[in-house]
């Protein structure tokens, strides 16, 4: 009887799970997609990513599409995770590639033994190749952004040349460079991986108490992303970025999760506990459902129980025979 119990017990938790994953706003889900598990040991030095990629084609806002060989400015509006002393540099990261195969790279950085987030720009030539070279445009450079600062990165074209800018909105500083002369002036059509979360760590102690890194918005041109895109991490076999941010064949660790959120915006996070304000009422609400479906499951269960246990039950008390 304990057995047939506890069978019936994970019976209705398996189907508990299931109608979990997919409650509205759920975020499991996207979270069991993205979480590729840990890569084997041996790639110490490889960096891991998950990204937003932006397709040909995606919807912007106006009923508008993206149409990638017009575009002349690219902007990430994000709010940095609680992220210090990392073990490993951690990035939040906006690229984009040139019709020649150029990437141009702007990102606020975490370093080892800092306690901030920094500036961090490169040029990436032959990104496509099995030896692509960088050039550093800036290098742990200002400005110095807190934990948690609302920050905007924006790779744009300007008299001929290639520019970048990165601005903690929070204090006015603000970073602004050009990208050295050669990349096309044009940017290349297909699914381009606009935006990443990139780390050399693999360490839970340092993403523990990060809370998000929130992609707020994408805007192309002054028009806001809405509708198109997709999560990207490491390799799947329905979607072929032009280029991909972190080391090939480097997966996520099992403990980083990433869903898309309201809006066209994106979320980051330790764990899949997810930092949300002002939605309490939101979570209480979800929280109802699933308590009240785990009790309508667990009295279905027990009373199929009851039901087989008494005598004359019908065909299921029958011994089946062995296949």
């Amino acid at each position: 009887m304990a057995r047939s119990l506890r069978n019936r017990f994970s019976q209705g938790l398996a189907v508990l799970v299931s109608i979990c994953l997919f409650l509205p706003g759920s975020d499991a889900a996207l979270a069991s997609v993205m979480a590729q598990g840990q890569l084997a040991a041996g790639y110490p030095n490889s960096s891991w990513a998950i990204g937003v990629v932006v397709p040909e084609g995606a919807g912007l806002l106006g009923g508008e599409n993206v149409h990638w060989e017009g575009v002349s400015n690219v902007t990430a509006s994000l709010v940095l995770p609680d992220i210090s002393s990392p073990d490993g540099r951690v990035y939040a990261i906006l690229s984009v590639m040139t019709s020649d195969g150029s990437v141009l790279q702007a990102a606020a950085g975490a370093l080892p033994n800092g306690t901030g987030w920094l500036g961090f720009a490169w040029l990436v030539n032959g990104a496509g190749s099995g030896a692509p070279t960088y050039v550093w445009v800036l290098n742990a450079s200002e400005p110095a952004m807190s934990p948690r600062a609302n920050v905007s990165i924006s790779i744009f074209r300007s008299s001929g040349v290639w520019s970048l800018s990165l601005t903690d909105l929070d204090t006015g500083s603000r970073a602004a460079t050009t990208f050295p002369a050669g990349p096309a002036p044009a940017l290349k059509q297909g699914d381009q991986e606009v935006f990443a979360f990139e780390s050399y760590s693999r360490t839970q102690g340092t993403f523990r108490g990060m809370g998000n890194l929130t992609l707020n918005s994408l805007w192309l041109d002054g028009y806001m992303v809405v509708s198109g895109c997709y999560l990207y991490a490491d390799w799947d076999m329905v979607h072929n970025p032009l280029f991909v941010v972190g080391s090939s064949g480097s997966s996520p660790p099992s403990f980083i999760y990433a869903k898309e959120g309201p809006s066209g915006s994106y979320l980051w996070s330790y764990g899949g506990v997810w930092v949300v304000q002002d939605n309490a009422a939101s979570i209480v609400a979800q929280l109802l459902e699933v308590v009240g479906v785990a009790g309508a499951l667990c009295l279905g269960a027990v009373g199929i129980w009851f039901v087989k246990r008494r005598p004359g039950a019908g065909p299921s008390s029958t011994p089946r025979a062995a296949s």
